[in-house]
């Protein structure tokens, strides 16, 4: 009995320690907002509609890894152009005035500006 506590301890404590956002509470509010942890290393993008992602370089600008609330994944370089991103599914278009992550036809993030320090 001692045993299959002190596992599922261990194991609770694991789960808590690898969450990508941590809940808060608001006491006098009926509204749950979501501290957003930032990875190592990564930059920071604030879109419309109160939407986060963040972004990492890799390969001197030829590829970016991008981290989205629910998933994350590679996006290479189009040759054509040295602030498009894609992997022929998602496409991120970078530029210092407005960066914007499209599906096919479809925008997930629009008007995303990095995030000042």
């Amino acid at each position: 009995m001692k045993l299959n506590f002190l596992l599922l301890l261990i194991a609770s404590l694991s789960y808590s320690c690898s969450l990508e956002s941590i809940p808060t509470v608001d006491v006098f509010s009926n509204t749950i907002n979501e501290k957003i942890i930032r990875p190592k290393d990564s930059v920071e993008y604030n879109c419309e509609k109160k939407k986060t992602f963040f972004l990492f370089y890799l390969n001197e600008g030829k590829s970016v890894w991008l981290v989205l609330p629910d998933r994350e994944f590679k996006l290479n370089q189009i040759e054509e152009s040295q602030n498009i991103y894609s992997n022929d599914i998602t496409t991120i278009e970078i530029s210092s005035e407005k960066t914007q992550i499209r599906n096919d036809d479809d925008i997930l993030y629009n008007q995303c500006i990095i995030k000042k320090s």
